[in-house]
């Protein structure tokens, strides 16, 4: 079994190294599958957290602003990629979820 530091740890430096790299505007060398990486690991753990322990929380904390097109692009992107609709979008946005 792992530690919470096993991930915390890690998280919160390729978190603060990615936020300074948009901060500066110095993207170009951060590698798609880096990127790949970590919206996968993201998604899943997001997924699990709500599926399957019934942990309930926004996608985003409050303090990390993201923008309607940052969340839309992204959005579009990984329903493209798991090959899904706006129609398959509506029947899951209709599902409760507990606050």
């Amino acid at each position: 079994m792992s530690s919470p530091d096993d991930i915390t740890d890690p998280t919160n430096a390729a978190f603060d190294a990615a936020i300074k790299a948009l901060g500066e505007g110095d993207t170009e060398n951060i590698p798609s599958e880096t990127v790949q990486k970590l919206l996968t690991a993201g998604a899943k753990l997001y997924c699990r957290k709500l599926t399957e322990e019934d942990d309930y929380f926004p996608p985003f904390r409050k303090e990390d602003f993201v923008t309607a097109t940052d969340a839309v692009v992204a959005i579009a992107e990984m329903m493209r990629s798991a090959d899904l609709n706006t129609f398959d979008l509506a029947m899951w946005m209709s599902r409760p979820h507990s606050e």
